[in-house]
């Protein structure tokens, strides 16, 4: 058994650092300064940078186990990544011109007291030796050099680092890294989701939920379906194997975790997938979370890690039951993670990925290609729908236009069907009455039904009391709103345009983002409404309005 730390594999360690993109290489030189070196740093943009393209910079202090990197004396200093996708390229010193320039530059703004290269390139002692003289010309106090190897090395010995970084699990012999228990159970996983780790994308949200197992040993990882809660939980899983040495348990039930819990054993990592209903809440499985939670925050107290996921509707109906007051940990805003919380650059990597693993020709990605920035800006963005995006299967008939792949990722018909075929009954006659009250003054809050809408909800299968408190649970509000008070939207709910009168919320983000009009009109006999989309407070908008004062 080997300690952390360790390289299992005879031999230096080689990663295959050349198939990260550009800027999955950024992320892991941001994660060497920040987990291996312990420094606070920001990243440059990538334009108006003032000539630190793809670097980082801040104020070194000295780092608590200075093992990893050669003394680098206190002050300002910038890290400059070399990316090169060239298997066992080597680094020429007449590559760097640019950079030269930029160095002196900096120096002379008092910025750049160290300059610190980091390549995934190979680095001869003898370019090292004038790349340093280089700098050093350019009056760089302290120029540091480090390769592709060096690297490799660093990844092999810091399983801290993999786990902010979990891309290097797809980039080598993986003996070279763990245990013969954690090699098993990281191979396993990696084989049961080869796309998703292929594709997968470090995202604030990863970073947010590998920051609360490490620290707190549990975290709730909540968003709507097709946003990447499953995939995030198997990064976890490959990580905890190596930093922990942990048996990755994926239970289906409460119950099934607390009987498969060993209190002699703290290396545990239990996982279970949408933790209250998969499709819609099943109160059963909420009761039992809140009477097994006492031993399943035992389990995370005595060295257990714990990961859950589930539907954000879905836990919204689920999170009255489960007497959160009684739980700190639960309590605790670190534990739990929006997974759809993407940034513009993150979503645009998850586009590219997507694309670069699927099986579209050529001559179609090209076409794509000018319209992917724009796509990454669908409201809401789906991971799932730039999956499709990347298979034939999903697209034949698309239009490779902006506004065809836009309206794909924005709208994207067949997998939203998918989600609303999966909806109850309940979630059916809710989504019936937003859409039908879409074009009039919408319905009021509290809702009290009119015969039409009664109608409906018998046509869908439902009660009144069952269709409100879908209602309440797809819009995101507060299910106890009485005459008179304003029910607060949850921070999970679609965004809300707030009014003096109340708030006006799209129908393109409810009723629309979970079925066409066609299925809507197969399913109760309503007309169709117009198809184009729209903002608050054209007519398409819903009106929820609070009767107090008016």
């Amino acid at each position: 058994m080997s300690s952390a730390g360790e390289v299992v594999a005879v031999g230096s360690p080689r990663f295959t650092l050349h198939t990260l993109g550009w800027r999955a290489f950024q992320d892991l030189c941001a994660a060497v300064l920040r987990e291996v070196w312990g420094q606070s740093v920001q990243a440059f943009a990538d334009s108006n940078d003032g000539g630190r393209d793809g670097a980082f910079y801040g104020t070194w202090q000295p780092p608590t186990d200075p093992s990893s990197v050669r003394d680098v004396p206190p002050g300002p200093f910038v890290l400059q990544c070399k990316h090169t996708k060239k298997a066992d390229a080597t680094l020429a010193p007449s590559e760097l011109e640019d950079e030269f320039d930029k160095a002196s530059a900096l120096v002379k703004r008092g910025v750049c007291g160290t300059y610190l290269l980091l390549t995934n390139a190979r680095v001869t002692g003898t370019s090292e030796e004038k790349i340093r003289r280089r700098l050093s010309a350019c009056e760089v106090a302290h120029p540091l050099v480090l390769d592709g190897q060096w690297l490799s090395d660093v990844i092999a010995t810091h399983r801290g680092l993999r786990m902010f970084v979990p891309h290097v699990y797809g980039l080598g012999d993986l003996s070279q890294i763990l245990d013969e228990h954690a090699y098993a159970q990281a191979s396993m996983l990696m084989a049961s989701a080869p796309e998703q780790v292929a594709t997968f994308v470090v995202t604030g949200a990863y970073r947010k939920a590998a920051q609360a197992l490490r620290d707190h040993g549990f975290v709730l990882l909540l968003g709507n379906p097709a946003v990447g809660k499953s995939v995030i939980a198997v990064m976890l899983a490959i990580s905890a194997a190596d930093n922990w040495s942990c048996a990755a348990i994926k239970a289906r039930t409460s119950e099934e975790l607390v009987q498969r819990w060993n209190p002699h054993e703290k290396g545990q990592f239990f996982w279970l997938d949408d933790a209250f209903g998969a499709v819609r809440h099943e109160e059963h499985l909420t009761h039992a979370w809140a009477r097994d939670l006492p031993h399943v925050m035992s389990a995370v107290k005595n060295g257990a890690r714990v990961v859950l996921t589930s539907r954000s509707y879905i836990y919204n109906e689920a999170r009255p039951l489960l007497k959160p007051y009684a739980y700190p940990r639960l309590n605790e805003q670190n534990v739990t993670v929006d997974v759809a919380d993407l940034t513009r650059e993150e979503r645009q990597q998850i586009l590219y990925n997507h694309l670069a693993a699927g099986d579209q020709p050529q001559d179609v990605r090209a076409q794509m290609k000018p319209h992917l920035e724009a796509s990454a800006d669908a409201a809401p963005f789906r991971p799932e729908a730039a999956r499709r995006l990347g298979l034939q299967a999903f697209t034949s008939g698309l239009s490779l236009t902006q506004q065809g792949i836009a309206t794909f990722m924005a709208r994207p018909r067949q997998l939203l069907g998918d989600v609303y075929d999966q909806l109850d009954a309940h979630a059916h006659a809710a989504l019936a009455l937003v859409y039908t009250t879409g074009q009039d003054n919408g319905l009021v809050s509290p809702v009290t039904f009119d015969p039409v809408q009664r109608d409906i909800i018998e046509r869908a299968g439902s009660t009144r009391s069952a269709t409100y408190r879908a209602l309440s649970t797809i819009l995101g509000l507060d299910s106890q709103a009485t005459a008179g008070t304003s029910a607060v939207p949850r921070p999970s709910a679609t965004p809300v345009r707030c009014g003096r009168r109340g708030v006006h919320i799209c129908i393109d983000r409810i009723a629309r983002a979970t079925a066409s009009p066609a299925r809507f009109q197969a399913s109760f006999m309503l007309p169709v409404l117009p198809t184009e989309p729209c903002s608050p407070p054209e007519p398409r908008s819903i009106n929820v309005r609070y009767l107090s004062g008016t």
